[in-house]
């Protein structure tokens, strides 16, 4: 049987009283796909989420061994004007990732994007931080929708079980429910088709 893989989308710039609190139901998120024969985790790379992201999938690798972290690189050169911190924090997770596909020798406008696609495409689910319908998360949850793709989303908060979110000709409509512990976890479910418009990212 062929390992399934899910992939994670997310804002760089994280509300300051979230970042401490996304690792927790991103954890649980990871598991309850494991238990649903999730093998393989993809990211992006990016700061932010995806960096959590990645940290979580390497941090549950732990107590499954089987998991695998496979990075989708948009340029080799992504890192090359980050802090030294943060390029150290992303060579560490290179290193400990089972696979790393790199799109394109160099930064090209647009590579963002075509990296973002490439994870949907090779997806069966996707797990995002999601509380903005602009810039490169929201273009990939949209067309991650558009492909049937289920999304969970960790950015819904428990306070507000059902919330429509509508741009131009998409709708897409988030249930929330309880996850363990508490955490606000809602998944979100392909309501109209649409014709998805490129985003800057």
């Amino acid at each position: 049987m062929m390992d399934l893989t899910a992939c994670f989308t997310g804002h760089r710039h994280l509300p300051p009283d979230k970042r401490d609190s996304v690792a927790a139901p991103l954890g649980r998120a990871i598991e309850e796909a494991y238990k649903n024969g999730y093998r393989r985790f993809m990211c992006g790379g990016a700061l932010g989420f995806d960096t959590i992201a990645a940290l979580q999938v390497l941090d549950s690798r732990k107590e499954h061994p089987d998991i695998k972290l496979i990075l989708a690189i948009p340029c080799l050169d992504q890192a090359k004007r980050w802090s030294d911190h943060d390029r150290g924090i992303y060579d560490m997770i290179s290193a400990q990732a089972h696979e790393k596909i790199v799109l394109s020798p160099e930064y090209y406008q647009g590579c963002m994007q075509t990296r973002n696609r490439y994870m949907v495409d090779h997806s069966s689910l996707c797990i995002c931080y999601l509380y903005s319908l602009h810039g490169g998360t929201a273009y990939t949850v949209r067309y991650a929708v558009s492909r049937d793709i289920p999304v969970i989303n960790l950015a819904m908060e428990d306070s507000h079980p059902e919330s429509m979110l509508r741009e131009d000709q998409c709708c897409c409509m988030f249930t929330s429910r309880s996850a363990k512990e508490n955490a606000g976890i809602a998944h979100l479910y392909h309501t109209k088709r649409a014709n998805l418009r490129q985003k800057d990212t």
